[in-house]
C-alpha cells in the first residue's frame, strides 16, 4: 500500500493531541485531584487513541472500536458526573467515518442528543444558553474531525486510485500494441516457424519476404510508438471540485458556533445589561458576515476581492472587545487566525497565526492561568480544523488531476519503452532470419545440407522472435548475455561475418546487468549486419573492479550513419546523428549507471559499454 504523504497523518495526530490537551486541561480546572480525576484522564487518553486508530487506519476499521469509543465516552459520567464532558463529538464523528450513510447520521445525531442527557442526568444545572453551547461544541467537534479523517482518507484513496489508473491506461495502451505487433508480426513468425518445417524455394523465399514484410512493420510500430510518446498531450480537464457542499456547510457551523461560544462565555462570567448585550449582538453580527465573506470556501478555489481589507477590518473590530472580555471572546478571534493560515501565503501564513494565537494566550482568563493551556491547545485545532475544511475539495481535486497526469505519463512512458524495445529487440530477430532465408536459399543447389541447417536455424529464431513480441506487450523474459552471445554467432555467420570472442565475463552476472549487457550485444550485432560491410567482428567482455566493460569492434564502417557527435555529458551518454539504436543503447546504460560510447578508431568501428556490476537505478529490458 503507497505510503500517506506526511501532512495528511501529522494533520490528524496534531489535532487530536490538541484536543487531548484541551480537555485535560478543563478536567483539571473542574475535578479535585484523586481517583476520580485519574479515572477520567485515563479514559480520556484511551478515547484519543481509539480515535487515532480510526482516523489514521480508515481501510481497517472495526466495530470494536465504535463500542469502545462508546464506552470511553459515557462510563465516565457515572464516576465524574458532568465534568466529564462535554466529548461526545469524537463518538460522532467516529460513527460518520466508519458507518454507511445514512445511518452514520442517525447514529450521528443519537450521540449528540445522548451526551446531552447523559450531562442533565448527572445533575450538571446549565442554564439553556450553556446546555446549547456545549452541545454546539459536541457537534462542531464531530463535524471538523470526521472532515480531518475524510482528508487523510481521501488523500490515501487517491494514491491508491492513482496507481490503479495509471496501471489500467497502460494495460489498454498495452493491448492495442500487443493486438498490432500479433496481427503484422506475430503472423508472419508463426507462419514462418511452419514453412521452416519442410524448406524448399518457395518456402524460403516467402520466409525471406515475411521477415522484410515484419522487418518494415516493427519500424514504422517502433516509430509511431515513439510519435505518440513524444507527442504533446492536452492536459486533462479540470473535475469539479469535490465535497464542497459538505466542506461550506460545516465552515458555516464552525462560525456560527464559534460566535454563540462567545455569546454562552459571557452569560456564565458576566452580568451584562440590556445595552450591553445590544452592542455584543451587533459586533457579532458584522464579524460573523465578515468571517462568512473571506472564511468560506469558494466552488472555484479563488479567494474575495478584497479580502485582506475585510480581515483587517474584522481584526480591528475584535481588540477592544478582547480587551475588554479577554479569552472569553477568544473563540471568535480563533476564527481570524483560522482565516489568515488559510488566506496568507506561505511562509508567513503559518507565523501570523502562531503569533496571533500567542496574544491571545497572553489575556486575561476569569478561569485563571490554568485556562491558558487548554485556550492554546484549542486553537491551534480551531486553526488546523478550518485549514482542512478549506484543502479538502481543493486536494481532492488536486489529486485528481495529478491521477489523470500520471496515467497519462504513464502510457507515454510505456510507448516510448515498446518504441525502443520493438526496434532493439524485435529488429535483430528479424534480420536473423530473412539473412538465414537468403542464405538457404543461396545454399539450396550448392550445398543442400547446409541450407537445410540454416532452414533449422530460421525456425528457432522465429520462435525466440515470437517470444519477444509477446514479452514485450507482457510479463519480461530474462536476457542472458552467454545466450545472446550463441544468437548473434549465428547472425553474424548467416551475414558472412566471422566472429571472435573473449568472453571472460563470470558464470552469473545480476540479472539487470546480464539483460543490458545481452541487449548492447544485440543491438551492435545488429548494426555490424545492418550498417556496415565488415568481414570481421570481435567481441571481448571482462569484469573489473566491480564492472563490466564490454567492447564489440569491427572492420567496416559506413560513414554517414557512424559517426558519433561529441557525447554531452556523462547522464546521456554518445549522442549519434542518425538512428535511434545506439541512443536507445546510451540511454540504457546511463539509467543502468553506465556509459556507452561508439565511433571509428582508425580502420575499426568500436562500441564500448562501461558498466556496474549491480545497476544504480531499475533498467527495464524486456526480451
Amino acid at each position: 500500500m503507497e505510503q500517506r504523504p506526511w501532512p495528511a497523518t501529522a494533520l490528524p495526530v496534531v489535532v487530536l493531541l490538541c484536543l487531548l490537551v484541551a480537555r485535560s486541561t478543563a478536567l483539571s480546572l473542574q475535578l479535585e485531584p484523586g481517583p476520580g480525576q485519574v479515572v477520567a484522564y485515563a479514559a480520556l487518553v484511551a478515547l484519543v487513541m481509539v480515535h487515532a486508530l480510526v482516523m489514521l487506519r480508515p481501510g481497517r476499521r472495526t466495530s470494536w472500536a465504535l463500542a469502545a469509543e462508546a464506552v470511553l465516552v459515557f462510563t465516565p459520567y457515572l464516576i465524574v458526573g458532568a465534568a466529564w464532558g462535554p466529548v461526545a463529538g469524537m463518538l460522532a464523528s467516529a460513527a460518520l467515518l466508519t458507518l454507511a450513510a445514512p445511518v452514520s447520521w442517525v447514529v450521528f445525531a443519537l450521540v449528540i442528543a445522548a451526551d446531552a442527557a447523559a450531562r442533565a442526568l448527572s445533575g450538571a444545572g446549565d442554564p439553556p444558553i450553556v446546555a446549547l453551547g456545549l452541545t454546539v461544541v459536541n457537534l462542531n467537534v464531530g463535524l471538523t474531525l470526521y472532515a480531518v479523517g475524510r482528508l487523510t482518507e481521501r488523500v490515501r484513496l487517491a494514491g491508491e486510485r492513482r496507481r490503479q489508473l495509471a496501471a489500467l491506461a497502460v494495460a489498454r495502451d498495452r493491448l492495442a500494441t500487443a493486438r498490432l505487433l500479433h496481427l503484422g508480426i506475430g503472423e508472419d513468425l508463426s507462419a514462418v516457424i511452419r514453412l521452416s518445417r519442410a524448406p524448399g524455394r518457395a518456402q524460403l523465399t516467402d520466409i525471406a519476404e515475411r521477415a522484410k514484410r515484419s522487418l518494415a512493420a516493427a519500424r514504422e510500430i517502433a516509430g509511431t510508438r515513439r510519435e505518440l510518446g513524444l507527442a504533446t498531450v492536452r492536459a486533462p480537464d479540470r473535475p469539479a471540485p469535490v465535497m464542497f457542499r459538505f466542506t461550506w456547510w460545516t465552515m458555516l457551523f464552525m462560525v456560527l458556533n464559534h460566535q454563540e461560544l462567545v455569546l454562552s462565555n459571557l452569560a456564565e462570567f458576566h452580568r451584562l445589561d440590556v445595552r450591553a448585550w445590544a452592542l455584543i449582538g451587533a459586533f457579532l453580527t458584522v464579524t460573523t458576515a465578515l468571517q462568512l465573506y473571506h472564511g468560506l470556501p469558494r466552488r472555484d478555489g479563488s479567494a474575495p476581492r478584497a479580502w485582506p481589507w475585510t480581515l483587517a477590518l474584522q481584526a480591528a473590530l475584535l481588540v477592544p472587545v478582547l480587551l475588554r472580555f479577554g479569552t472569553l471572546a477568544g473563540s471568535a478571534a480563533i476564527l481570524v487566525l483560522g482565516t489568515v493560515a488559510v488566506r496568507v501565503r506561505p511562509p508567513w501564513s503559518w507565523p501570523l497565526a502562531a503569533l496571533g494565537l500567542a496574544g491571545l494566550a497572553a489575556l486575561h482568563s476569569p478561569a485563571g492561568s490554568f485556562a491558558h493551556p487548554y485556550f492554546v491547545a484549542a486553537g491551534v485545532m480551531t486553526v488546523l480544523e478550518i485549514y482542512a475544511l478549506h484543502r479538502l475539495p481543493e486536494v481532492t481535486r488536486t489529486l485528481n488531476e495529478t491521477g489523470a497526469e500520471l496515467a497519462r505519463m504513464a502510457v507515454l512512458q510505456e510507448r516510448l519503452r515498446v518504441a525502443r524495445d520493438v526496434h532493439d529487440l524485435l529488429g535483430a530477430g528479424l534480420s536473423a532470419i530473412r539473412l538465414k532465408a537468403e542464405l538457404a536459399l543461396r545454399l539450396l543447389t550448392a550445398d543442400p545440407c547446409r541450407a537445410r541447417e540454416e532452414a533449422h536455424g530460421i525456425g528457432s529464431a522465429a520462435e525466440r522472435t515470437l517470444s519477444e513480441v509477446r514479452a514485450i506487450t507482457g510479463r519480461p523474459a530474462a536476457l542472458t548475455f552467454r545466450d545472446e552471445l550463441a544468437a548473434t554467432r549465428s547472425l553474424l555467420a548467416a551475414a558472412g561475418i566471422r566472429l571472435s570472442a573473449d568472453d571472460r565475463t563470470p558464470p552469473v552476472l545480476p540479472a539487470g546487468t546480464d539483460a543490458l549487457l545481452a541487449t548492447v550485444l544485440r543491438e551492435a550485432a545488429t548494426n555490424v549486419v545492418r550498417h556496415s560491410t565488415a568481414r570481421t567482428c570481435q567481441v571481448s567482455a571482462q569484469v573489473v573492479d566491480g564492472r563490466v566493460r564490454l567492447r564489440i569492434t569491427n572492420d567496416g564502417h559506413a560513414p554517414d550513419t557512424t559517426r558519433p557527435e561529441p557525447a554531452t555529458g556523462p547522464a546521456t551518454g554518445a549522442r549519434f546523428r542518425r538512428g535511434t539504436g545506439l541512443d536507445n543503447l546510451a540511454a540504457r546504460a546511463a539509467e543502468g549507471g553506465g556509459h556507452l560510447t561508439a565511433g571509428p578508431d582508425g580502420s575499426l568501428f568500436v562500441l564500448t559499454a562501461d558498466l556496474p556490476l549491480t545497476p544504480t537505478a531499475r533498467t527495464e529490458v524486456p526480451a
